[in-house]
This record gives structure tokens, sequence and C-alpha cells, in this order.
């Protein structure tokens, strides 16, 4: 999923670099990956754009989010056709309870998706959720899209309080991640996020407009320091 995520990023930068992210490939997309940044951080728009991408190339995409996204968002090529957003599948479980009933069902799901998308997992498991709950929706996620030989893309907002127990187990179930930190506010019209994956690689710059339109850009194309492989 991460290598799926950079091809996501260079769309919106523009970038025909192929780029790496030294993760360790499990499947078409990978190890299922976990993004986590603060609430208005753009997380929305690069889950869409990236079923977008997956619904171009493989076949039935499902995107789970607790309720409707109010807009598309607006970013990425424009000219995609519009039968290739028909094969994107929204799923709104309301409650913790659905979500768990959706993915013990999921086996029984025919055709198999190619790719799973849970957009706001912080709104299934609010503060007053334990570690267990955590843990047990994090481990019945990622059995059932292993049993089911699909992706797994997972976005969250925790508690901007402090670290909840729910999320201490859910970060120790996805060690693939990328964080969405701010950076700084150039203005009224935008802000500045940086995005970057857990082991030393190359960051990222994303910029939330006003509209809600997002760009993404490589620090390194601004100058700025970005870690350097190890490797």
């Amino acid at each position: 999923m991460s290598r799926t995520l950079l091809r996501v990023f260079r769309e919106l930068s523009g970038s025909q670099e192929p780029g790496e992210v030294g993760a360790a490939e499990c499947g078409p997309h990978g190890p299922p990956l976990l993004i986590l940044g603060p609430p208005g951080c753009g997380m929305s728009g690069l889950m869409f754009l990236v079923a977008a991408l997956a619904a171009e190339e493989e076949g039935t995409v499902l995107y789970l989010c607790p309720e409707p996204l109010q807009t598309v968002p607006k970013a990425g090529r424009a000219a995609r056709d519009p039968l290739i957003l028909k094969k994107i599948h929204f799923v709104y479980p309301p409650s913790m309870k659905d979500l768990l009933q959706f993915f013990s069902s999921l086996h029984l799901t025919s055709p198999a998706p190619s790719l799973i998308l849970v957009d706001g997992l912080e709104r299934y498991l609010p503060p007053t959720c334990s570690l267990h709950d955590g843990a047990l929706i994090s481990s019945l996620m990622l059995d059932s899209v292993s049993h089911s030989r699909c992706g797994l893309l997972v976005s969250a907002a925790p508690n901007s309080m402090g670290t909840d127990e729910a999320f201490l187990a859910v970060e120790r179930y996805f060690p693939n991640q990328c964080l969405v930190y701010h950076e700084l506010s150039s203005g009224i019209k935008e802000q500045v996020f940086k995005m970057s994956f857990m082991s030393p690689r190359p960051e990222w710059n994303l910029r939330v407009e006003e509209d809600g339109s997002i760009r993404v850009s490589s620090c390194v194309a601004i100058g700025d320091q970005c870690p350097t492989s190890q490797d």
C-alpha cells in the first residue's frame, strides 16, 4: 500500500520519478498501511485518489466510512473516466459493531475486492474505547484481508489530547504507517503539512487549500532537508 500511496503523491505533484519507500511487497498492494494525521489534513482526499487509482487498474474497490463524503476531492487527473468511479463501492457501517460485522463476513463476498479502504477509523474508536477494542478491530481487519488476498488502507485522526488506549493497539498491529503532521500555516487560504513514512525516507509536503483541494510536492523540490535512507 505504501507504493500505491506514493503513486498518488507523484500524480498530485506531477513527478515522473518512480520513488521508493523500502516496504516489503505482500500481494498486489503491499502490506496494509495506516495513515495517521490531524483533522482537516486532506486524508479523505488521499484515500479517494488511492481508490480511483486502484479502480483503474484492479477489480472492485470498497470504500468504508461512517457517512458519505460531502464532496469529491479536487485533485488528481481531471480526465479520469467517470465509469471508473463505478468500480468504487461505498459502504457506510454506522458503528463499531457494524464494522466488525462487515469484516467478519468479508469472506462471503464474491468476487473478493482488490482493495478495501477504511476512512476515519477514529470515528469507530472514540476515546472511551479500550485497548481490547483497538486490538479486536485491527486483528479482524488484517485477518479478513489476508484471507481475501486484497489490499488494505486505513486512515485515522486519533484524539489530539493524547494517545487513546485503542490506538495504542491499532499502531502495534499496523507497523507500516504514513504520518501527516502540521508544518506551518502560510495564510488563511491553505494549510501546510508534512508527510513521511516510519523509517527514514523522503518526506512530502501536503497543502490543503480553502476550497478543500489538495496539492503535494516533494520537500526536496523546495529545498527542505529530507531524511535519507540508510540502506
